[in-house]
């Protein structure tokens, strides 16, 4: 029977009419860029295909850029006949730079996994349970799992210290670059596919990791709601229907062989628990690493992302929200955007002659603008009146170039439109959580920002566009991935973990659509130049 094979994996299947090459990509876990969720609108998905008279015409939307047949969109594409083998090659994947460390604290060492002396040798326990003979080391995983990343790390659980990291990108953007899409393909089709498409590059970054798999004795995992749930295998269709709230905000502790998880088969997988909402296990993961719940001030915690999480509080309580910030800032929806992959420019400068400087990741030729760059044109562009508070060309142009070459890379109106709704998001959110907290941006002592902006953000141009508030840099500290962070102290301290399980006790989650005020305040942030 004719098959559909892929390149450079060489995965296969059998064709069948009515289906799009792209959900044989999703089905076979093959990593593509699909951020639009397969609506043609991103141009990620383009492959290049043999025996294409076994395929639809072009599309309206393949027309407008597709000169070349033997390209199509994947998602586009759709099988008319089986007469034949089809190979697809599928384009090779640029490196992300992807930020796996968090800032860490230094903790007392109290982990569930010891080693213990016995009158027959060493043993390793969890708790009182003997689980295995003791051979020679013990690990755990602290595992972050993002909607773009995936970030894990190797701990040596007699010592406390980190051995090894690695980060890849999230299998499931083939399936939409947002929890959204994620949320509609479970609900439409299987939610199963997201889930092994997750597990299996799970399972992969561990064989592939510094420690033999079976001297990892537990897993501690945090991620946003939809990304924990599928994780541990829960149903996330309820996370798509009013009142859009998790099946469990509880914490989750299985065997990781329940979940499909290959190290020790006796280790047990263990995931912080989920405030509410789309206020995930990550975000509880950042309020424990950086301990503003123990604080007597007031301090604040934004972790910038596709769903941004917003805290502020301290020991006495919390408030917490979600805002749907969106992929912009990572790229998706903007012409030259792009993730963090070598030759993103990631720092711009507009001079007074006008000229431009910028620096690029990897100091590679430039690939088009991710967050970091995104954000200071914004804020050069505002400061040299290229564009007016409203986020307009102030002379008519309808876009401004960075750098000429053979591919132009601009932004335009369009791309600001996107970057607007993204900041305003953040504006909103942060304007509610002080809000329902009682306090005022001098009351803030301390704001930490986590994540990858928050390593690699110019906070002063993030303020300018209105997407942090408008405090003292004095305050503002960056902690990285703080939501690992929190993963790995809970993985080496029963302590962290019992704070993780009484956080959410003292953690009040508003959600921004029901506020009063929120279509008003999201106006507001529109603007580049705050109007309080």
């Amino acid at each position: 029977m004719p098959e559909i094979i892929f390149s450079p994996s060489n995965k296969k299947a059998k064709l069948e009419q009515g289906r799009t090459v792209l959900s044989y990509i999703q089905e076979l876990g093959i990593n593509i860029s699909a951020s639009c969720g397969g609506r043609g609108i991103c141009r990620g998905c383009l492959v290049k295909i043999d025996q294409t008279e076994n395929l639809n015409n072009l599309t309206k939307i393949e027309k407008e850029f597709i000169k070349d047949q033997t390209y199509r969109l994947a998602c586009q594409a759709k099988i008319v006949r089986g007469i034949e083998d089809i190979f697809v090659k599928i384009p090779e994947f640029r490196k992300y730079k992807i930020l796996s460390k968090g800032k860490p604290k230094k903790i007392s060492l109290n982990p569930f996994v010891k080693k213990k002396r016995s009158i027959i040798g060493k043993k390793v326990f969890w708790e009182n349970n003997e689980i295995d003979k003791y051979r020679g080391e013990l690990y755990g995983l602290a595992l972050d799992v993002g909607t773009t990343t995936i970030s894990m790390s190797w701990i040596d659980l007699e010592t406390g210290l980190e051995k090894f990291i690695s980060s890849v990108l999230n299998p499931q953007m083939s399936y939409g670059d947002n929890v959204i899409d994620r949320i509609n393909y479970a609900k439409t089709k299987d939610q199963n596919h997201l889930r092994q498409a997750l597990v299996d590059r799970v399972n992969e970054m561990i064989i592939q990791g510094p420690v033999k798999s079976d001297h990892i004795y537990e897993i501690v995992v945090v991620g946003n709601t939809v990304m924990r749930d599928i994780f541990v295998d829960h149903s996330i269709a309820s996370l798509g229907e009013t009142p859009f709230e998790p099946i469990s905000k509880e914490s989750v502790q299985k065997f990781a062989t329940e979940i499909g998880i290959f190290i020790n088969p006796k280790a047990k997988a263990y995931s912080l628990p989920i405030i509410g909402h789309f206020v995930g296990a990550d975000a509880l993961a950042v309020i424990l690493s950086t301990e503003m719940y123990k604080n007597q001030e007031t301090t604040m915690a934004i972790d910038i992302g596709t769903n941004t999480e917003i805290a502020i509080g301290n020991k006495e309580k919390i408030i917490v929200t979600s805002c749907a910030s969106g992929p912009a800032f990572e790229g998706s929806g903007i012409k030259c955007g792009t993730g963090a992959i070598d030759g993103a420019i990631s720092q711009i400068a507009i001079k007074d002659d006008m000229t431009i400087e910028y620096e690029t990741i990897d100091d590679a030729l430039p690939s088009g603008i991710c967050g970091s760059g995104l954000i200071d044109i914004l804020a050069e562009m505002l400061d040299r009146n290229i564009i007016d508070e409203r986020g307009r060309f102030s002379k008519g142009e309808n876009k401004f170039v960075i750098k000429e070459n053979g591919k132009n890379i601009f932004i335009d109106g369009e791309d600001i439109d996107n970057l607007k709704l993204a900041k305003a998001a953040i504006y909103v959110g942060s304007k509610a959580v002080m809000k329902h907290y009682g306090a005022e941006l001098k009351d803030v002592e301390r704001l930490y920002l986590a994540g990858a902006f928050g390593n690699y953000v110019n906070p002063s141009n993030a303020i300018k566009i209105g997407m942090l508030p408008d405090i003292s840099l004095k305050k503002i500290e960056g902690v990285g991935n703080a939501a690992i962070e929190g993963a790995k102290q809970s993985l080496i301290a029963k302590e962290k973990r019992i704070d993780a399980e009484e956080i959410p006790k003292k953690t009040k989650h508003i959600r921004l659509e029901m506020e009063k005020d929120f279509h008003d305040q999201f106006v507001n942030g529109l603007f580049f130049n705050k109007r309080e």
